[in-house]
Formats: structure tokens, sequence, C-alpha cells
């Protein structure tokens, strides 16, 4: 069998003419090699209606995305910010940068997001706000996490890096919060050809603030306080992602197929758990995550097939980042650490490709 990867260059190689066509529609129209900003303008007003929101400004990645939100919170030294422990890095290192402290919650087994009870346990007089991590393209649960937000006046920022495209109830995430933040990198959905971040955001003063941090650069006194500049969406990654934009309904059921592939060939297995949405969730994967309690053995086969997964994140509390922040027993982010695989599922991935992996696993589990 041939090897099965996650194959980030497909959906550039399907849409590379259009890029041509579109890099030259903009360089036509430039009238210097800096002059971008009408475009991403067009860009911003694009992703906010899609999104379905009044406000949206791009910048340079999600982790600058992260960063700014919280700056826009007025996080600092002496503030806490709850996160969960089952997600990316650079959540907790945005909260580190901003000089406050990350207050870890777990997770709920059944879809792996943050346990909102473990959210109210986490609130402190010192809370200033909650970066809500919406994991493997689905959400978590904005109703119970906005309402705790809201008793305690706390900021609510939706992380939807992981889960850009994907609805609740009929929403697209990223509308439920006081602000969110998105990454284009090139795994998601709406992907730009390596970097890129969005915001949303519903004050307009702190969008015009956002774009000062990110265009102003000659002796800015802000921009000494906070410490570094922060970069504006490149070029070429505008081109990609308005391209990508036009096509993003093909995108999304291009990766839904795949997971209803896994889903249907994988449900009911012995020993093999896979994660479905819960009622009014309408996801977009950005991978297909599977535990099995002899996680590391399955790894070394679907290697060995030429199957190549992915491994977990390693929970917050195990990575190193924090010697000294409160929280406190995380069993359900250990076990997603020690039992699970990301399987590969990518745009235009196709359907026969998915049985390859399937089948794989089914021999597996058949002969163990």
């Amino acid at each position: 069998m041939a090897q099965i990867r996650y194959e980030s260059l497909l959906i550039e190689q399907a849409l590379a003419q259009e890029y041509g066509r579109e890099m030259e529609r903009a360089l036509r129209a430039m009238r210097g090699l800096n002059d971008i900003k009408a475009m991403v303008r067009e860009f911003e007003a694009e992703f906010a209606s899609y999104i379905g929101v009044r406000n949206a400004v791009a910048v340079n990645s999600g982790s600058d995305a992260l960063k700014m939100a919280l700056l826009l919170a007025g996080v600092g030294p002496g503030d806490e910010v709850i996160i969960p422990d089952l997600t990316y890095q650079a959540v907790a290192l945005a909260v580190i940068y901003c000089g406050a402290t990350p207050v870890l919650v777990d997770a709920l087994k059944e879809d792996l997001q943050m346990d909102p009870q473990a959210v109210q346990r986490a609130v402190t007089p010192r809370t200033k706000a909650l970066i809500g991590a919406h994991m493997f393209g689905r959400p978590c649960d904005v109703q119970k996490i906005g309402v705790i937000c809201r008793e305690h006046n706390i900021i609510f920022i939706e992380d939807v890096c992981q889960a850009e495209s994907s609805r609740f109830q009929g929403r697209m995430l990223g509308s439920f919060s006081d602000m969110a933040v998105f990454s284009f990198s090139y795994y998601k959905p709406l992907s730009s050809c390596g970097g890129g971040g969005g915001m949303v955001v519903a004050d307009d003063d702190r969008i015009d603030r956002i774009r000062r941090w990110m265009e102003n650069w000659r002796g800015d006194r802000e921009l000494l306080q906070l410490g570094q500049r922060f970069a504006p969406l490149s070029f070429m990654d505008l081109i990609a992602l308005r391209v990508k934009l036009g096509h993003i309904h093909e995108i999304i059921a291009s990766r839904q197929k795949i997971k209803a592939v896994y889903e249907q060939e994988l449900g009911g297995l012995a020993d093999l758990m896979i994660f479905r949405d819960g009622s009014g969730v309408d996801s977009v994967p950005q991978n297909f995550v599977i535990a099995y309690p002899q996680r590391d053995l399955l790894l070394n086969f679907l290697q060995a097939q030429g199957v190549i997964v992915q491994r977990p994140y390693p929970p917050i509390h195990l990575a190193g980042l924090l010697s000294d922040s409160p929280g406190g027993n995380f069993p359900v982010s250990e076990w997603y650490a020690h039992t699970c695989l990301h399987l590969p599922l990518y745009s235009f991935m196709t359907q026969v490709k998915a049985r390859d992996v399937v089948r794989s696993l089914r021999w597996f589990l058949e002969n163990k």
C-alpha cells in the first residue's frame, strides 16, 4: 500500500491555476509592494460575513491573535486566565506572554472539550479571562461557559483555531463570545500557504487598535509597551485565503465525506473509541481522533503499513511550561495523551485512501 499521510499540498495543487490568476489580478491593482490594505479589508469583510459577525481582522497567525485578544481584554500580571489542559501549547504561551497565570482545567471524556464544572471550580477573584478552545473540530460548551463568564464578569475568548467552519445550533463557532481567534495554517479547512490568522471582535475601537498594532511601526509608544510589533497577513497568504474562501463549501464537503467513512467503518469496533458530534453540532474535522488502550502497538503497526498517523498533543501540565500554575488532577487529558491517535484527514482526501486506513485498522484489531 502506498504511504498515506496528511497531504497538505493536494488542495494547493488543485487550486494552483486560480492562485496564479488571483495573484496577477492583485499585482496589477497594486501601486506599491505594501499596497495590499484594500484587498485585506475585502477579505476581512468576506470572512466576517462567513462567520456571521460584524467585524473581523486578518492577522499574522493564530498565536498572535491569542496574544492580542488577551491584551485587548486587559490581561496582565496578577491576572488569571482559565484555559483547557488539553490544547495546543500556544494557548498557554499567549497567557504567559501577557504576564498572567494560566489556570488549567480538564476535559470531558465523551468529546475532549473543556469541562464546564471544572471551569466553575477554577474561577477566583483574579480570573480576568477564559480561552475556550474548540478542539478537534467540535465546540466546547459555549452555553454553560458563557453563563459562567457573564456571572463572574470574565472575558470569554473563543479559540477557533482547531474548529474553523464548524457550527453549533446553526451558528458558526467564533460568534458566541466577546472575541474569537482563528488560525489559517496549512491543515485548516480555510488555509493559507503557510501562516495567517484572524480575529472576530465586536467592538469597532478594538478592531482599530489591532490594526494600529500591526500597521504603526515608527517609534509608536504603545508598541514599545507591547514589547513587539505584530506583523500583518502576508501577501501570499492573502491570495490563498481569498481563493479558498470561494471554494470553502467544497472543502468542507470533502472533509465531511472522510469523517463519515471513518465513523461508519470504525464505529462499534471492539476496544476502539471514536468521537461523534453531539446534539446541535456540525463539525468540520481537521483530523480524526481515535482512542485505543494499546495505542503504541497500534501506532507502530499503522506506521509499518505506511499510514502516517499523528501523536496526540501533550497536555499543558505535562509539557514543562508551567511549574507552579494553579490546577489539580487531569485524568482525561492524560488518558487522551496515552491512548489517542489522529488519523489522516485533509481537504480533497479520497474515500479510497480513507478505506485503506480503515482496512489496516480492522486487520490489526482482528489479528492482535
